[in-house]
């Protein structure tokens, strides 16, 4: 009995020792699993979020050009392929991300508008657009106003925007810091240097020849400096100071009524001269005209003349017999009274004696008182 029982207590006790070599196993197990679960899981997220990162990557190298704009790629500072091949067209283009690549966009299709910096006096656009600038001083401050001098010593007040196109792009964006800053200097320079080489007078009563001058000054500099640009139409004021407008106006008033006399003058004299001119030619017309009817008149006469001269010659008192008839004639044509008075025979005047006034005859009645 007792060797039955210790068999049943060493059954009990192997069942026991394999339960207890079971259970610790089971959670090892659990574990590996989880374990494994989860670093499958992380490296799938780590491949999906890579992916994405790989997406953005590339998309981030696209570059849209605009239909006015050309670019350039810098790799590492440095302007990709050479000559017109450096320059990027509209449309997407596909570049390394910063800092391996840059794409710098240049317009070319746009007008770039600089103003200039100097000669004019302080006040800003916004006051300018408003209508509320300040008003003139009694002088000009030149620790905050612009201005420039005229060659004969006088202040002005200029300024000019300047309109441009860039016509080489690469010149101009990468053979300069600051390109733009450059065409504002030049465009600085040109007021100044105009300035000096004219009048005031001259500045202001001839706006279009001083602004002539500077963008002539800035066209050789662009062309010195070989800028890469064109300038468009752009613009150029000239003002005297504004302390003395009111003086400057005066003068251009004065200046202005001086060439309306002038021009009325000129317009009084010429239809004058064009009457005068047109009567002297009527007068010439009319003499010229009667003087071919006088030489008509008297080479008539005169071919008259000759032609009655052989009669003349083969009877004289005929001759002048006939004539005189004939002349008689033609006074006394349409005379209602004439009166003839033959030759005497004695060769004494015949005398006539003419009642004049006198009383019409009364009508003859048949009764005699």
């Amino acid at each position: 009995m007792s060797e039955h029982h210790h068999h049943h207590h060493h059954d009990h006790d192997q069942s026991h020792d394999h339960t207890h070599e079971v259970v610790p196993a089971l959670p090892v197990d659990t574990g590996s699993r989880a374990l494994e679960e989860a670093l499958r899981s992380s490296f799938f997220i780590v491949k999906v979020v890579m992916g994405i990162l790989f997406v953005v990557f590339i998309f981030s190298g696209m570059k849209t050009v605009g239909p006015q704009e050309k670019a350039v790629i810098l790799r590492f500072g440095k302007p990709l392929g050479t000559g017109a091949e450096q320059l990027l067209g509209p449309g997407l283009h596909w570049a390394f991300p910063y800092p391996i690549d840059e794409v710098v966009p240049i317009q070319i299709g746009q007008i770039q508008s600089v103003t200039s910096s100097v000669g004019w006096y302080a006040t800003t656009a916004a006051a300018e657009a408003a209508g509320t600038e300040p008003p003139p001083g009694p002088s000009l401050n030149p620790a905050i106003d612009g201005y420039t001098i005229t060659g004969d010593g006088n202040v002005l007040h200029a300024r000019a925007t300047l309109r441009y196109r860039i016509t080489d792009p690469l010149t101009y964006q990468f053979n300069f810091t600051s390109a733009s800053n450059i065409v504002q200097n030049l465009l600085n320079n040109a007021l100044n240097y105009a300035a000096a080489r004219t009048t005031v007078d001259s500045a202001l009563l001839n706006n279009a020849g001083f602004k002539e001058r500077v963008l002539a000054r800035v066209n050789e500099q662009i062309d010195t400096l070989k800028l890469g640009i064109t300038l468009e139409p752009s613009d150029v004021r000239v003002i005297p100071p504004r302390f003395v407008k009111t003086d400057f106006e005066a003068v251009l008033a004065a200046e202005q009524d001086r060439s309306k006399a002038v021009l009325a003058a000129q317009g009084y004299a010429a239809t004058n001269v064009l009457a005068a001119q047109a009567e002297a030619n009527s007068l010439v017309n009319a003499a010229q005209a009667q003087r071919v009817s006088a030489v008509q008149s008297v080479s008539a006469e005169a071919s008259a003349f000759t032609s009655q001269l052989p009669q003349y010659q083969v009877n004289p008192e005929l001759f002048r017999q006939r004539l005189l008839t004939e002349t008689w004639a033609r006074i006394l044509a349409g005379k209602s009274d004439k009166f003839f008075l033959p030759e005497r025979a004695d060769g004494n005047p015949s005398e006539l004696r003419l009642q004049l006034s006198r009383e019409p005859q009364k009508a003859k009645t048949t009764a005699n008182p």
